[in-house]
């Protein structure tokens, strides 16, 4: 039978992979070396699947149809956004179909996918987790950014059906949860109901699906811009280091949380929590450690949280 091992949620960023890697002293330097002993963490859990929480935006899941959460069963692709992995990944098919049956069997009615294909929302912290990128993936999208949104009770409770399931099945032994987003930050809205908008950008989140290659060019360019300026995001430094503490007391805090006073207060990226609350709860154990840096210039408080603690913390 198989077992959940552990756990490690994270932030992406795509400015982060725009540039090398921070030199110590530099704005991101402590998040990467947190990242790192969290890479070691996984290492030491020898895994021999993962099952991978995370957001899309709008480059695999569209308003042309819109689930909460959508698990890739057979093939899945990296689309190859900000300097991820393009192509085809490994995927732990035989789990993927334990995973959905498990959950389908606990009251969940997720979508499936012959055919995936994800973003940075997935792939950054799988590449940077798996830099062979050689554990099998079961790539599972939680809709955190396209309302309606599930609620974190309700990604919470779906995360603990999958571990349940995970437990059932059988083929790989050990199995790592990763949760994929967060933490604060105001990334540009991919929300079709949001006024502010152009009528263009509309029209392609909800019809365009046949256009993400085409106008992918233009959407690096834009953020390869905001990485080379000098514009930085807004970060509440105060609310995510509040909520890691928060959480390393017990993680069903994320299972709690009020969809609209974390937009409030933490802005609508922050949604992305969603897949943290998913991957705690299949493991369903404690935190025993977390990491924080605030990294304006990647427009996003970077946390990590972790089910073991590394030899030497990082901050």
């Amino acid at each position: 039978m198989a077992q959940v091992v552990g756990t490690i949620s994270l932030s992406h960023s795509p400015l982060w992979n725009l540039a090398p890697d921070p030199a110590t002293g530099e704005p991101g330097a402590e998040f990467v070396e947190s990242v790192e002993h969290a890479r070691g963490i996984l290492d030491s859990l020898r895994p021999d699947a993962v099952v991978i929480f995370g957001p899309d935006h709008a480059r695999g899941v569209f308003y042309d149809l819109l689930p909460p959460f959508t698990i890739g069963i057979e093939r899945v692709e990296g689309v190859g956004d900000y300097c991820t992995p393009k192509g085809e990944l490994p995927l732990a098919t035989g789990l993927a179909k334990a995973i959905f049956e498990g959950v389908t069997k606990r009251g969940f009615d997720p979508a499936i996918s012959l055919d995936m294909r994800i973003d940075h929302g997935l792939t950054q912290v799988y590449a940077r987790l798996v830099p062979h990128l050689d554990i099998p993936i079961v790539p599972v999208i939680v809709n955190s950014g396209c309302p309606p949104l599930p609620s974190f009770e309700r990604s919470y409770d779906f995360g603990n059906a999958v571990g349940e399931a995970i437990a059932e099945s059988t083929g790989f032994e050990r199995v790592v949860t990763i949760g994929s987003g967060g933490m604060s930050h105001w990334p540009a809205s991919i929300d079709a109901y949001d006024e502010t908008i152009t009528p263009e950008w509309r029209d392609f989140l909800i019809h365009g699906r046949p256009r993400v290659d085409e106008v992918e060019a233009g959407r690096v360019a834009r953020a390869q811009a905001l990485a080379d300026g000098n514009a930085t995001g807004e970060v509440a430094d105060g609310w995510d280091t509040a909520l890691l503490r928060r959480l390393a007391a017990d993680p069903a805090t994320l299972r709690t949380l009020d969809g609209e006073d974390v937009v409030g207060l933490a802005g609508p990226g922050a949604c992305e929590l969603r897949t943290w609350a998913a991957a705690s709860a299949a493991w369903g154990g404690e935190l025993a450690w977390t990491a924080y840096e605030s990294v304006p210039k990647w427009i996003t408080g970077m946390g990590v949280v972790a089910s073991l603690a590394p030899v030497k913390a990082a901050i």
